[in-house]
């Protein structure tokens, strides 16, 4: 293998602070990944030089997805009315509609908090229940089947009043 210049080492160690890998340096640079590191680890000031850019990478993402808030929300509102219709839900597999449901759940209920385990109400159903849907889950055979072994599974009637 190649022995690395000065001016090498140090693209490295700027490359690295950038968020590239070992294994993309040393691919790059046609050396070990052992060699890369060692680079890195001569560096003293490395650790905190990656750990700024982190923190700044950190907080433009979170910018960015502060910016995009209303976007994503107009989204959201267009599929909960896709998933709305009838005529939609009965041409889509069961497993689509479970797993849209589940990243809708997922990201409705990120930030409640969790209710105690023998509570079979959750925010979601009250929810749904509070904007006048129906929840008839009733018709699919495997939460009937989920439900039968379940005690604790919320029933295809939503929350208890």
């Amino acid at each position: 293998m190649a022995k690395l210049t000065d001016k090498q080492r140090k693209k490295i160690i700027a490359e690295s602070v950038e968020g590239s890998s070992t294994r993309a340096l040393a691919a790059k640079y046609h050396v070990s990944q052992t060699t890369i590191r060692r680079v890195l680890q001569s560096d003293s000031e490395l650790a905190q030089k990656v750990s700024q850019k982190k923190e700044e990478n950190t907080q433009s993402v979170l910018a960015h997805m502060e910016s995009k808030k209303n976007d994503v929300c107009a989204l959201i509102d267009k599929m909960l009315v896709a998933m709305n219709d009838d005529a939609k839900i009965k041409a889509t597999p069961l497993s689509q509609i479970a797993t849209a449901m589940g990243i809708v759940i997922d990201k409705y209920t990120a930030h409640e908090s969790a209710t105690p385990q023998n509570e079979k109400a959750t925010n979601f159903f009250e929810a749904l229940h509070n904007a006048g849907k129906e929840v008839d889950l009733s018709a699919i055979p495997e939460i009937q089947s989920a439900a039968a072994s379940d005690a604790d599974m919320v029933d295809a009637a939503g929350p208890k009043e």
